[in-house]
């Protein structure tokens, strides 16, 4: 292979190596939600998809739980600790 291959291959690989890191740590925190308590799995499952490595994930958590809380769908007194439990999970998506 020349030099010149041998690039296009690192360019066409570097995505991917990416990509199935991400994708573990989605998995990790999938498993993590999973153990949750209910109202803290639901603010979990509803905010998961808005992570995004790097994401801000106390910003992206507290619209998400007040959202929930608002609608009635989560307990308003209970809505900070189960929360803070979710951030644990979430911030293994995040990483």
């Amino acid at each position: 292979m020349n030099t010149r291959s041998l690039v296009r291959l690192a360019c066409l690989a570097l995505p991917l190596a990416f990509a199935s890191a991400a994708h573990a740590d989605v998995k990790s925190a999938k498993a993590c939600g999973a153990k949750l308590p209910a109202e803290s799995q639901v603010i979990f499952n509803k905010t998961l998809p808005q992570i995004a490595p790097g994401a801000d994930v106390k910003g992206v958590l507290t619209n998400t739980t007040r959202s929930l809380a608002m609608a009635g769908t989560i307990n308003r007194g209970t809505a900070k600790a189960s929360a803070q439990a979710a951030y644990k999970c979430l911030t293994l998506a995040a990483q």
